[in-house]
């Protein structure tokens, strides 16, 4: 219970409005992801509530790398079971199953993140902290091999 109560605060902190299951057994399609135009990152993937979502660069395809304190800063874009995520103006959303169950909301197979430290609609201050890049309609960043880095953040996963 402590843990749920736990979540679903981070998820209202994060501009997440938490998704229940519909009542009947069923399917509910919803729209989770948006975009916004950025001065400096163009076209950005946002929450319907317009926080900055975000892809870690030692994810692949539907496989989060991402575990214990690093969700602590890089909480995941979830939706309760029966939902199926959809974009405004976005292909390519998706949906893949976390080990701990939880179904985390996807773009091209990549899981989707928000960032702790953006508190205000249409913040992108996680841009390239410890390997986490915005998520946009260009190039999606991922890295090949893992290394291990020191940055200005001291968010080293």
């Amino acid at each position: 219970m402590a843990a749920t109560v736990g979540v679903l605060s981070l998820l209202a902190t994060s501009g997440v409005v938490a998704v229940s299951a519909p009542a009947q057994a069923g399917v509910r399609r919803e729209v989770v992801v948006t975009l916004w135009k950025s001065p400096h990152d163009g076209r950005v993937l946002v929450t319907t509530r317009g926080f900055a979502l975000y892809t870690y660069g030692r994810d692949s395809r539907d496989h989060s790398n991402c575990a214990g304190s690093c969700l602590a800063v890089w909480p995941p874009l979830v939706v309760a079971k029966g939902v199926v995520p959809l974009g405004r103006g976005v292909s390519g959303i998706g949906v893949m199953t976390r080990s701990n169950g939880q179904r985390q909301v996807t773009f091209r197979g990549l899981p989707l993140y928000l960032f702790r430290s953006d508190t205000r609609r249409d913040e992108v201050s996680g841009q390239n902290v410890a390997d986490f890049h915005v998520a946009h309609l260009g190039a999606i960043t991922t890295t090949k091999k893992t290394t291990t880095t020191t940055t200005k953040s001291g968010y080293g996963y």
